[in-house]
């Protein structure tokens, strides 16, 4: 499959991944999901040990809005510029489509507003939140909506990114199948540790993490398309 190939199923996937957050979130404004966000929420607090509270919500750290534009900022910076020695003769390759990044991270955002404010999707009680008492209540706020998750969302975003960044020099063969395994496996995994932990922690619903993926993993995978 040629590259022009791959772009365009990856463009078509990426679209496919927005229209489904923009179908979805139009069935969670309908109360789609309701039992299973609650039910969902009582069992990983019932089976999750209250002791690692702490560590759930250190874990998100990357992802916070504030640390998560620093991180963008980095991986802008390694997409913008060829690290590796270039070729007697040649000069090193500049990206100027590495400024996708921040402007498809400004996207997220927007995908947010969006879901706070349209969306109108009630976020858990107060009763049902883990670790609150440390912040509150000067620093603590709980919104009135939660939908969609932007911890999530933006650890989906980061995580193709970095996919994209760290298998540039990587082919789709068994050559190096480990490295890819090892890659995605560890992007996946913070992926999940990051919207269970949301749900555990009592900040978002199952259907929030749910919205936020595929809000992320739409805009992550678009800079695949021209970088």
């Amino acid at each position: 499959m040629n590259i022009q190939k791959k772009r365009s199923l990856l463009l078509l996937l990426s679209l496919l991944l927005l229209l489904s957050f923009y179908l979805f979130s139009r069935q969670v404004k309908r109360g789609f999901l309701k039992q299973a966000d609650f039910n969902m929420t009582v069992r990983l607090q019932d089976h999750i040990p209250a002791r690692l509270d702490g560590l759930w919500e250190n874990l998100a750290f990357f992802v916070e809005p504030t640390p998560s534009i620093f991180v963008v900022g980095l991986l802008t910076i390694a997409a913008f510029v060829d690290f590796l020695p270039a070729q007697a003769g040649k000069k090193r390759k500049v990206r100027w489509q590495a400024l996708l990044i921040p402007l498809l991270f400004g996207l997220i955002v927007l995908g947010e507003t969006y879901g706070k404010n349209v969306v109108h999707h009630p976020a858990p009680p107060f009763f049902m939140i883990k670790h609150p008492t440390t912040a509150f209540p000067q620093f603590y706020i709980n919104e009135q909506y939660s939908y969609p998750s932007g911890h999530t969302a933006r650890a989906a975003f980061l995580g193709l990114i970095l996919l994209s960044i760290m298998g540039s020099n990587l082919t789709l063969s068994m050559k190096y199948f480990r490295k890819w395994a090892i890659l995605i496996g560890g992007v996946t995994a913070y992926i999940l540790i990051v919207a269970i932990g949301r749900i555990y922690l009592g900040q978002h619903w199952l259907s929030d993490t749910i919205g936020g993926f595929l809000l992320g993993a739409g805009m992550g995978l678009l800079p695949y398309c021209f970088l």
